[in-house]
């Protein structure tokens, strides 16, 4: 892809790449996985059975992505996002998934590498992305209030934490693309840069 390595600067001052993992990012990816905790990735569990499902959803490359992306600081992976449409039926719509490292989250990084995620949905002319989220993820919910993310539907108790035992709400938000393109269109005409 053209447009990465993309180097950023985050809140903290810290220099950052985000860029397609390559070949030899496997490693890294584990190491990242391994330190993510796993109430974070419950949403994404119900993909994937089994114990190994970080490695099998984020990792292999069984499971298609239209894209992958990591985000580094120098050669360490501290986010990881995807793009697919994995389990989605309809023709014009894709899925984001974003995992930040607990160390690094509150610098910015997550709004970064989801705003380059969503950017990528605009240039492949989807019409509508999903994210799937928890109440209690405050900055992810921050993230996606900012562009206008509409929850769809709760799915309510619908996954239960490992180590509490906690049940917690599923919410299925989405973003239609298609509507936030005809707004900016709309202001074009109406400013004259038609």
């Amino acid at each position: 892809m053209e447009r990465y390595p993309v180097r950023l600067i985050l809140r903290d001052n810290t220099e950052v790449v985000i860029r397609p993992p390559d070949n030899g990012d496997k490693e890294g990816l584990s190491e990242f996985f391994a330190n993510i905790p796993s109430a974070d990735l419950l949403i994404y569990k119900g993909d994937i059975p089994g114990a190994e499902y970080k490695d099998n959803w984020f990792i292999s490359d069984l499971y298609s992505k239209l894209l992958r992306l990591v985000a580094l600081r120098g050669n360490e992976i501290i986010a990881s996002g995807t793009l697919h449409k994995e389990g989605l039926y309809w023709l014009n719509a894709a899925e984001i998934k974003l995992v930040v490292d607990p160390r690094n989250r509150g610098k910015g990084i997550g709004s970064r590498l989801f705003n380059h995620l969503l950017f990528e949905v605009f240039q492949m002319r989807m019409r509508k992305v999903v994210v799937r989220y928890t109440p209690d993820n405050k900055s992810f919910t921050k993230i996606i209030d900012h562009y206008g993310f509409k929850p769809e539907t709760v799915l309510s108790c619908c996954i239960i934490d490992e180590n509490s035992n906690e049940r917690k709400d599923l919410i299925i938000a989405s973003f239609n693309l298609e509507e936030w393109a005809n707004r900016f269109e709309f202001y074009d005409i109406i400013f004259g840069r038609k």
